[in-house]
């Protein structure tokens, strides 16, 4: 028996029964979602946008990011709705400048992210540049778009693509929260997975997020462009592996992210590569929650050290 064939088949059944109730549900909502994309012009982040206008052709989808190029081919997918702002999202400045341009979101995909594997590389305002775009601009991303989120009249959804399986609260070292000291990629890695854990915890116990969901996502294995940001002896195993049919693309990914969203009503709440719920998510005490909030507040609040 070829078990590799066996699961990818049960994958594309899983990937057609969670697609079509997808349309199902968005097809008839009204009035059509307002989207907006973080990292939307390659990988998840264009899976997902564009898996919206399928199931919502009348949807308002805005993708943002650097490639003006790649936007373009996006947009001329994502019809007479859709829109492109260019930004450099490791910015604080420029995630503030460009989130007053949005008018409107309904759904908030925060999938941008870069991956090398260099040491602690600060921007101009003194942030990590992994760190900033994986994590400080997201949050700030949200910060930024919450009025419009709470006033949605669906229900404002926001969806963070980056790890909810391996969050780990006793990892983060609270003595150095932005790793300027003792910075190292594991330590990098372990705090933004943590950190966005008890993020979308504190913010969905506010009150007056009562009518925003948060939601935590781990996309599993997606064959996406990112690998072409890796080391050269680690660059070819992974292109290896996207030859061999390892993980989902990226449309497919989009398909379970998207039936996660769906599946959140309220609250906060982690999501597996399937989109259902990750098991043995503890809550986290208030203290904590409030310190990683004001610690995230003051590091996003910086601008370009000149």
């Amino acid at each position: 028996m070829d078990v590799r064939r066996n699961t990818k088949s049960t994958m594309k059944s899983d990937v057609n029964a969670v697609a079509t109730s997808n349309t199902q549900i968005l097809s008839s909502l009204k009035p059509p979602l307002h989207v907006v994309v973080g990292g939307g012009t390659s990988g998840i982040g264009r899976g997902i946008a564009l898996a919206y206008r399928k199931h919502c052709p009348d949807a308002h989808v805005t993708i943002i990011g650097r490639n003006q190029s790649a936007a373009d081919e996006i947009l001329s997918q994502l019809g007479p709705n859709g829109n492109f702002i260019r930004a450099d999202l490791s910015l604080m400045s420029e995630i503030r400048r460009i989130t007053k341009e949005i008018n409107a979101v309904d759904v908030l995909i925060l999938s941008q992210g870069i991956l090398n594997f260099t040491g602690r590389t600060p921007t101009t305002e003194n942030i990590d540049d992994k760190a900033a775009v994986a994590y400080y601009g997201r949050v700030l991303f949200v910060k930024e778009l919450l009025p419009l989120l709470r006033s949605s009249s669906h229900g404002g959804k926001v969806l963070f693509v980056m790890n909810s399986k391996r969050g780990n609260v006793s990892k983060i070292k609270w003595n150095d929260m932005a790793l300027e000291k003792n910075y190292s990629l594991m330590a990098a890695f372990n705090h933004g997975m943590a950190y966005t854990d008890l993020v979308i915890q504190y913010l969905a116990s506010q009150s007056e997020n009562a009518n925003v969901s948060f939601i935590h996502a781990y996309p599993g294995g997606v064959r996406t462009p990112i690998g072409n940001g890796l080391p050269f002896y680690l660059r070819l195993p992974a292109k290896v592996w996207s030859a061999l049919g390892g993980g989902v693309s990226p449309e497919e990914c989009a398909e379970f992210m998207i039936h996660g969203i769906l599946g959140t009503k309220t609250g906060w709440r982690c999501i597996d590569e399937k989109g259902e719920t990750v098991p043995n998510k503890e809550v986290s005490d208030e203290e904590m929650l409030k310190k990683v909030w004001e610690h995230t507040c003051e590091i996003t609040s910086r601008t370009a050290q000149l």
